[in-house]
Order: C-alpha cells, then sequence, then structure tokens
C-alpha cells in the first residue's frame, strides 16, 4: 500500500477535523459498510468500465481503531474493482471519528447527484438516520425532505413486506406505503403489488378500492358483535321474493290492526321470529331488523303490500344486474375519493393546462345547470381546493372569497380559478347514478383524462366512447 500526505491547514482557514492520506489500497480488504443503497446496482458496463481503466475516483474511507479501512463513499466503485478483480484502488484515508448521520445525509446528496436514487435506497437511509436516534422531524430537516414523506419511508422501512416489496419491484414510495398498510393481510398485499407492478396508473383506485373494503369488512365485524352482544339471531338477507321473512320497519304490531303504529325493535325482540340481517350494499353498513315469519306471529303489512308483492324468483339476468349495480356503486364512492384528492392536488397548479379556455367556454354554453350545483353549494368544493377561506360568515361566504380573491389575481390565476370552479360544480353533480347513462359525464372526465388524470373502469362508462387521440 503506498501513501502519500495530504493534510493543509490555510490561515484564517477553520481548522481540519481531520488528518487526510491517499492510498493505492487493495480493494478485497476494505470493509464496505452500511451504504444508503439497498444493494450495489453493478451492472456490466460499469465492472467493465472499472476494469479497463481502474477506478478514477479515490473512494472515502475511515480507519477504524484496529487499523482496518471502512468504506463511507464509493461502495459500487469498491465491489466493481473487486469483481473487475483490480489490484489496488485510490482511497482518501481519513483518520478519527465518524459522524454516522452526517455520513449518510452526504451519501444521500452525494448519490443524488450521481446515479438515480431509487425510493427504497432513500427508504434505507432514513432508516438508518432514525435508527441513529434522529427524530423524523430532524430527517426531514437535515435532507431537506418533507416529513410527510420521511415518516412515510420509515413506516415502509419498519413493515414485515414494505420494505421487501419497494426493493425487489422498485417501487415509488407513496406506492410502497399504501401497500404497506395492509402488511396484516398477505393476499390484498398481493394483489395491489400486481397491480403496481402492471397497471401503476391504476394503482390509486386499486388502493381506494381495498382501503374502502377494508372498512366495509371492519363495520360489518363490528355490527355482527353487537347482535352477538344483544342476542340476536343473524340471518342471511332474504331474497327479493322471500313472502316469510319481512322488515319490521314495514310491519305493524297485529294484522287486525287498522291504524298500524309502529313496530320498534324493543316490541318485536320477544317474538320468536326476532332477527337481524347486515346489509352492506349501498357503501353503508347497516344492520336490519326482521321477523322471519311475520303472518304466522300476527303481525300485519303495514303498508297493505302483502297482495302485491311480486311472486316468483328473479331471473339470472335480473341478479347479475343487480350485482353490476352494487359492484358499480361501491367502485364508483372507492373512484370519487381518488378523483376528488388529484382535483385538489391539481387546483394548486400555478397556471391552467392546455384546453382551458375552451373548456370554460363549453361549460358556460351547455351545462348553466351543471355550474349552478357549485353554486347552490356556495362552492364548497372549488374553496376548498383553492385553499380560499369565506369572506365572511354569512351564506355565500365562500362566493364572496373566491370573487375577491379573482379580482386581485393575475389574468392566467383568474382563468384557473374559473376553471376550478367549473370543474367543482361538475364534481358536485355526480354521484353513484353517473355511470348509470353511459356518456353521461363526457365532457367533464374527458378533460380530467386529458390533463393527466386515470379514470378507473367505472369511470369510463360515465365518460363514454374514449375520444380519438390527435
Amino acid at each position: 500500500m503506498t501513501t502519500t500526505a495530504a493534510t493543509s491547514t490555510e490561515v484564517g482557514s477553520a481548522p481540519a477535523p481531520e488528518s487526510v492520506e491517499f492510498a493505492h489500497v487493495d480493494p478485497r480488504t476494505l470493509v464496505v459498510g452500511v451504504n444508503v443503497r439497498a444493494d450495489a446496482d453493478l451492472t456490466p458496463a460499469f465492472v467493465g468500465s472499472i476494469k479497463q481503466h481502474g477506478v478514477l475516483q479515490a473512494v472515502r474511507a475511515r480507519r477504524a481503531e484496529d487499523g482496518t479501512l471502512v468504506v463511507l463513499e464509493g461502495q459500487r466503485r469498491t465491489l466493481a474493482a473487486v469483481e473487475a478483480q483490480r489490484d489496488t484502488i485510490p482511497v482518501q484515508i481519513i483518520d478519527g471519528t465518524e459522524d454516522e448521520a452526517r455520513r449518510i445525509v452526504e451519501q444521500l446528496a452525494e448519490n443524488d447527484h450521481r446515479k438515480d436514487m431509487r425510493d427504497s435506497h432513500r427508504t434505507a437511509a432514513f432508516q438508518q438516520l432514525s435508527l441513529i436516534g434522529l427524530s423524523a422531524a430532524q430527517i426531514a430537516k437535515r435532507t431537506g425532505t418533507d416529513k410527510g414523506v420521511v415518516a412515510s419511508a420509515l413506516t415502509v422501512a419498519g413493515s414485515k413486506f414494505g420494505a421487501a416489496v419497494q426493493a425487489k419491484y422498485d417501487l415509488p414510495l407513496d406506492v410502497a406505503a399504501a401497500i404497506t398498510e395492509f402488511e396484516d393481510d398477505p393476499e390484498t398485499v398481493k394483489s395491489l403489488t400486481a397491480v403496481a407492478v402492471e397497471e401503476p396508473n391504476g394503482f390509486a383506485h386499486a388502493a381506494q378500492r381495498a382501503r374502502d373494503d377494508r372498512q366495509r369488512a371492519a363495520e360489518i365485524a363490528a355490527a355482527r358483535d353487537t347482535l352477538a352482544a344483544q342476542k340476536v339471531t343473524e340471518v342471511p338477507r332474504p331474497a327479493y321474493d322471500d313472502a316469510k321473512i319481512k322488515r319490521l320497519d314495514s310491519l305493524k304490531p297485529a294484522a287486525d290492526d287498522a291504524n298500524g303504529t309502529d313496530l320498534t325493535v324493543d316490541a318485536h325482540a320477544e317474538c320468536p321470529g326476532h332477527a337481524a340481517y347486515i346489509s352492506a350494499q349501498w357503501q353503508r353498513v347497516e344492520v336490519v331488523y326482521v321477523c322471519t315469519n311475520w303472518r304466522k306471529h300476527g303481525h300485519g303489512d303495514r303498508y297493505g303490500t302483502a297482495s302485491t308483492q311480486r311472486t316468483g324468483s328473479m331471473s339470472e339476468a335480473e341478479k347479475a344486474e343487480r350485482r353490476r349495480v352494487i359492484e358499480n356503486n361501491k367502485a364508483w364512492k372507492s373512484a370519487e375519493v381518488v378523483r376528488r384528492k388529484w382535483l385538489a392536488e391539481f387546483s394548486q397548479r400555478k397556471t391552467a393546462p392546455t384546453g382551458t379556455a375552451a373548456f370554460i367556454a363549453a361549460q358556460i354554453a351547455t351545462s348553466t345547470h351543471t355550474l349552478g350545483h357549485g353554486a347552490d353549494k356556495d362552492h364548497e368544493l372549488a374553496a376548498q381546493w383553492l385553499g380560499i377561506k369565506p369572506a365572511t360568515s354569512a351564506y355565500r361566504g365562500r362566493s364572496q372569497g373566491i370573487a375577491q380573491a379573482a379580482a386581485k389575481a393575475t389574468a392566467g390565476r383568474a382563468q384557473h380559478i374559473a376553471l376550478v370552479l367549473c370543474l367543482a360544480a361538475c364534481e358536485t353533480g355526480t354521484g353513484v347514478q353517473s355511470w348509470r347513462h353511459e356518456g353521461s359525464l363526457a365532457e367533464y372526465l374527458g378533460a380530467l383524462e386529458s390533463w393527466g388524470y386515470t379514470l378507473s373502469d367505472v369511470e369510463k362508462i360515465a365518460r363514454g366512447k374514449a375520444p380519438k387521440k390527435k
């Protein structure tokens, strides 16, 4: 090992905290410390370059107390030199203590300016800083990263699946964080990972649907626990044409009671037919109390519909259509969450996108009823997305606040505010009914799609036929 001393302290400069020397060292003798990269990314081209030209930029290492050299910066160069069977490589050797947190932060900065860092590398770095003792706020400050991003990275790093899935498939941090939410559900992790890899543009919709399904399952479990605590028998949801089981809210106490007073749950509790089923078909979990044989137990039809009740079972086509309606209603509500989040972020843009003026003009010309939806709600969504607080606490306070913001805005900003008003009005008028008529939201959803929003399958129904690409 050849060495060359290189220490200096110029007059007027701060004294060097460490002595430095340069040496040509056998790379096999170097100890590669923990690095912010999850892998060395040794491409054949990189190893070939090292084999032909050697290591051109010195590796940085610290001399440990036992004399070994621990690599601080240059993990890839060191490992590539070993693979390329180089006899020696240039090393900058630093004696003295090393601030591990500073080293990791410097590595992040160094790697960000060289080969693109993967999010998994950044996650590993934040985890190391956390283990050293830095809080999320400290990590955010020292690395110039949003605190929320750091918190998500630490959550992923601490997950059984999160870090492994992120590193294996090179997933963005927000995607890995969403998958980590379901670490106690391997099947959902598997399905979301498949979407993230195969259909990344549809991941936000798949993740939201998984969240909604999980929430619905939790509500069903809570409802089931409530029934068990009440010692109420749970029965399956009765078929559409079931003549024996009837909801209590459609019954009256006795068949000969002409006045038809309500048959309450408490009043029916002692009835042998007292039971309930759990309904979760319309994006809301509800416990529905029933009598399992209302005629036998002496109850009357509150609305007198027994004689006109449909007879015969539903056809297979009717059952299939019912399932389609239920599933698409659920899908629409999930998509609504994703769409409105995207719109909130879109509304923070500084400039309006291409086609804004034409969209606004078309809305004013043909959709005055739609624009009225926003006004009827005092532009609640628009004010929320634009971050504009009501000018007053009185009715139309939000409208006044938006008008005042527009009056002070530049021409470009005012146009953007007008666009958000139109979009919010369109959004206010949407609901589960929107997908029932194909193409009912063609202009609105078509515009969102052209500006970068990824439509879910149910939203594509409301958009109708996809416009031809220009």
